[in-house]
């Protein structure tokens, strides 16, 4: 059985995220922070695919949370630096669905430009162990998503001129405590995204120290 192939979230969805985020990203901007990295299954999902995802992106689509839709464009416009890590190794399907995301406007309505070229300053790191297929030229840890933080940033400085971009202007974002706990010991702001209270995460963002 085949999921609902909707790709256009709901406005209400969407634009009820507007006021948190934009007080979140000024938050962040307050501590210096520019780049964020965001993990995919569960937290920008809603689901986790397990990296295994059989359908298109189109049916993966409803699963991306309204939050999301809302905070990567608001951030990308702010001038922060994204970048996906993950474990998954779909990487093509991330990117379309990121695709889709930035082509839609602040109500959560498609448009009829799809924001390719923004997509493509967005670095997606997928996969774990040899299963990569990206590298991480640096000497730190390669715990938890800290090589592919570090792998994206580097991609940023050296593609997009964002030298800008350290450790210490970073923050994730990520469904695993795991992950959450190697950046907090690898001096990495980081954010852990309740699965269970999902929208808790704005107001977090809003707190950080």
């Amino acid at each position: 059985e085949t999921m609902a192939t909707k790709t256009t979230a709901s406005p209400v969805g969407v634009e009820a995220h507007k006021d948190a985020v934009d007080k979140a990203l000024t938050h962040l901007k307050s501590l210096d922070l520019n780049f964020l990295a965001l993990d995919f299954d569960q937290t920008i999902l809603e689901i986790h695919t397990g990296g295994r995802w059989p359908g298109t992106w189109e049916e993966l689509a409803p699963h991306v949370r309204p939050m999301f839709r809302a905070l990567i464009p608001a951030a990308l416009n702010a001038g922060f630096a994204v970048a996906i890590v993950t474990f998954s190794s779909q990487t093509d399907l991330i990117r379309a669905l990121l695709t889709d995301i930035l082509s839609s406007n602040s109500n959560g309505e498609k448009t009829d430009v799809a924001k390719e070229d923004l997509v493509k300053t967005i670095p997606i790191r997928g996969g774990v162990g040899g299963g990569v297929q990206w590298t991480y030229h640096g000497t730190g840890s390669r715990e938890g998503k800290q090589a592919h933080i570090a792998s994206a940033a580097e991609e940023l400085e050296l593609l997009h001129q964002r030298k800008d971009v350290t450790k210490l202007t970073t923050v994730l974002i990520d469904d695993d405590a795991k992950n959450i706990r190697v950046a907090l010991q690898n001096g990495v702001r980081a954010i852990w995204l309740n699965p269970n209270k999902p929208n808790q995460l704005l107001k977090d963002m809003q707190e950080l120290i």
